[in-house]
């Protein structure tokens, strides 16, 4: 991070600050960190204890930072050490080949090749690649390669060798070994838990610093300046902090730890988090833990996640539930009990509903008012109804809405759901109409994850190739940026501290080529971040 000046004042420019009783300013000051007036130049001078440093805005935008509500960083800081294998760099199976041969040259024999983001549905052969496609070129060395949803990935031969994978393993709980019809050999593709049989290598220690590096520098890069990391583990944990301590983390972090996920059978850390007497909000104004995170289904372009009506094309697949009710309900009834929000995966309608059944029982045992006030939240919430919605309401849950899956991923939405069924997900406009709040978030690296693409897919409903999921659920850029914003902030109870510009909150502020609000919809994505500042320091200058 720059150095920090003592006083710092923002003029000449457009001021968004989302407070409903601080409009047409033209100035803010900032102080230790601190936004200590908002209002005229004037008015800021007065209240100046010396000569501030001036920053001319010039015209362009200044608004709070981005609040990102669900992302895994530290997944992404992996990634940032992978072969990209996302769309549009790579459109075939004969590009992800190509890229795992230039790796091959580059890699020390018998050395694990990893690969990010492919999306089977964006492939000319609209297949998952194979064992023996990667074999073709990497018959030696093991590769891995994980799809963009996270929720399956693809081995060769070595990999699976070195794994202990053949026709005989059996699918592990919550996993699925995909095997070739005609021979049952497996085909390299493993679905869920069944990745956790794979024997790669952890990454070193290098490796994952200057992962997190670029991973942070990018966040700043989007405008981020809170981000909560929805699956932390040991390792990510250790190098935060170790962030924090050296006064390198340059945006603050939300850390989420693991609950239950893909079926495990061992509760994750909560027993660890309950027996150290840990509660949400744990930590400071950087680095602070949130509570646990549940996974109940997969991914729609995956076609795991767990809805109530078939795919398209099929008269019976409807996806996967991880957990049973039996194990479910009495694992978030303890958080809740012992203060540990929760933050639940659901992305159809009968893992909404398993969410929203068990945090009915945790209200019978707490009373409605305490979870009310402890905001937890249902993660997608992709597919819901309007019945579910009236529940999760009156529970007072944040939707965290993956609306950045509209634009990436919104074609395998509709040929997996159909019109209908597509043109009701994310149902933001329903919810906001209906007081429900909801954080826009991009799931990074499953999505980009800049902000501003996020608020344009909310917007227009538009996948990145022009096709639209329905325009019914469409939202405003003012109530896109809030999602973004005051919404994310509340989502975190911090709503005292971030989301808007107003004195006392934390200087957290962007500046922003253009106006998101005037300058329409059909350009939020072209907006420009210019300016990044976390707690008065300048940690982004384009």
């Amino acid at each position: 991070m720059s150095e920090k000046c003592s006083e710092l004042l923002l003029k000449n420019g457009d001021i968004l600050t989302l407070d409903p009783n601080l409009q047409d300013v033209n100035a803010v000051l900032v102080r230790d960190g601190r936004i200590v007036y908002v209002g005229s130049e004037h008015g800021a001078r007065e209240r100046s204890l010396g000569t501030p440093e001036v920053l001319d805005l010039g015209g362009r935008t200044l608004m709070p930072g981005f609040v990102e509500s669900h992302m895994h960083p530290s997944i992404m800081a992996k990634t940032m050490m992978d072969i990209d294998c996302s769309y549009p760099k790579v459109r075939t199976i004969g590009d992800i080949v190509a890229s795992v041969s230039e790796r091959v040259k580059k890699t020390t024999k018998g050395g694990w090749i990893r690969g990010w983001g492919y999306d089977d549905t964006k492939l000319e052969e609209q297949r998952h690649p194979t064992r023996w496609d990667l074999d073709q070129v990497s018959p030696h060395h093991p590769v891995y390669l994980r799809r963009t949803c996270v929720h399956m990935g693809v081995a060769n031969s070595a990999a699976l060798r070195l794994s202990g994978i053949d026709k005989d393993t059996p699918d592990p709980e919550g996993g699925h070994i995909h095997r070739d019809p005609a021979t049952g050999e497996p085909t390299g593709l493993l679905m869920d838990r069944a990745q956790d049989l794979i024997k790669m290598p952890a990454y070193s220690d290098g490796e994952v610093q200057e992962g997190f590096r670029l991973a942070l520098g990018q966040l700043s890069r989007w405008g981020i300046t809170t981000v909560h990391d929805m699956l932390v583990d040991r390792c990510a944990f250790a190098t935060y902090q170790g962030l924090a301590s050296k006064e390198k983390l340059s945006v603050r972090v939300r850390l989420w730890l693991e609950g239950i996920t893909f079926g495990s059978r061992d509760a994750g850390l909560i027993p660890h988090a309950i027996g150290l007497g840990l509660e949400s909000g744990y930590g400071n104004d950087l680095l602070k833990f949130m509570g646990m995170k549940f996974i109940l289904d997969g991914s729609v372009g995956g076609r795991s996640a767990a809805v109530s009506e078939p795919f398209v094309g099929t008269t019976d697949e409807r996806g996967i539930l991880y957990v049973d009710m039996e194990e479910l309900t009495p694992l978030v009834c303890n958080c809740i009990e012992n203060g540990l929000r929760v933050s639940i995966h659901g992305i159809g309608e009968r893992a909404i509903e398993q969410a929203i059944s068990a945090l009915e029982e945790a209200a019978a045992k707490v009373s409605i008012d305490r979870l009310r006030k402890m905001r937890n939240r249902i993660d997608h919430c992709v597919l819901p109804t309007k019945e579910q919605l009236e529940r999760i309401k009156n529970l007072g849950v944040v939707i965290e809405s993956s609306v950045s899956f509209i634009h990436a991923l919104g074609d395998s939405y509709l040929s997996n759901l159909g019109d209908s069924r597509a043109s009701r997900a994310f149902p933001n406009r329903t919810c906001i109409d209906m007081g429900v709040p909801v954080a826009a978030n991009s799931d990074c690296p499953v999505c980009d994850g800049s902000p501003l693409l996020g608020m344009y897919a909310a917007t227009t409903r538009k996948t990145d190739t022009g096709q639209v999921l329905g325009t019914k659920e469409s939202i405003t850029p003012m109530e896109a940026l809030r999602a973004y914003t005051t919404t994310g902030a509340y989502a975190g109870c911090e709503e005292d501290l971030l989301g808007t510009i107003a004195p006392d909150k934390l200087a957290d502020l962007i500046v922003l080529s253009q106006n998101p609000i005037t300058t329409g919809a059909e350009h939020l994505q072209d907006i420009g971040v210019e300016m990044t500042f976390v707690n008065g320091h300048l940690v982004y200058a384009r």
